[in-house]
């Protein structure tokens, strides 16, 4: 008996696909995660099913997968979520880096200089 997930974790409605062996052969597979029916297929005649997963009805963080199809199969599945900085952000920092670098080297050229004579 097993269950497999083609990735261990997805991004918020990605798509991932369950593998399974060791289900009562023709029977009805019913896959679920945190309360929510997020797959169905049917087993073959060996037993085996290969079913997409309606990832996107789960929220972020660690889920249990389970195929209901006679016995109970389980597996692990996280749902992550990314984010990336766009090239408009990546320019903005850079010109801030330089702009800063730039004042720390000319300060004495910006900032009047202070006499010490009495």
């Amino acid at each position: 008996m097993l269950l497999v997930l083609d990735r261990q974790s997805v991004q918020p409605g990605g798509a991932v696909n369950a593998h399974g062996e060791g289900c009562t052969p023709g029977s009805d597979v019913t896959l679920s995660a945190a309360g929510e029916q997020i797959g169905t297929g049917t087993a073959n005649d060996a037993g085996v099913f290969d079913i997409p997963l309606a990832s996107g009805a789960l929220g972020v963080g660690s889920h249990r997968v389970e195929a209901l199809c006679g016995p109970v199969l389980l597996a692990a599945l996280d749902v992550v979520l990314v984010t990336q900085l766009g090239s408009a952000t990546a320019t903005l920092t850079m010109l801030v880096f330089f702009l800063i670098i730039g004042l720390v080297i000319y300060r004495r050229r910006l900032l009047p200089l202070v006499s010490t004579h009495v």
